[in-house]
């Protein structure tokens, strides 16, 4: 107790400024998540590593629309006019992702998709 009396003022300067250190860095990093869509995948990046992988021969359709509650991989703050959903045939929760331009995206994934679906028949 004799810490806290002696040593309030740094507490009440250091805990606002530890919450506003954490968000500035979340606001740093957020924007450094990126999309791919690679051979065998659809890859979540931050800053070159990999995040999360999505198998393309797991995502059973592409949407703009959401119903249920997803996972969420976003890359801004306001991604509801870039936003995509990853529905998945494993029937695990959908991915939802914000990728640049959404519409370029999907037409390389739906693509990619396509050429799975040729090599498999």
């Amino acid at each position: 107790m004799k810490f806290l009396s002696e040593n309030w003022e740094l507490i009440i300067w250091a805990v606002p400024g530890v919450w506003g250190l954490i968000a500035l860095t979340i606001f740093w990093a957020m924007p450094k998540i990126d999309f791919r869509v690679g051979s065998m995948a659809v890859v979540v990046e931050w800053m070159g590593f990999t995040l999360r992988r999505i198998p393309l021969s797991d995502i059973g359709r592409i949407s703009k629309r959401l119903k249920g509650k997803p996972e969420v991989w976003r890359n801004t703050l306001k991604g509801d006019h870039r936003m995509l959903v990853l529905y998945r045939k494993s029937g695990k929760r959908p991915v939802l992702i914000t990728p640049q331009n959404r519409y370029v995206f999907r037409n390389q994934l739906e693509a990619r998709l396509e050429r799975l679906a040729a090599r498999a028949d």
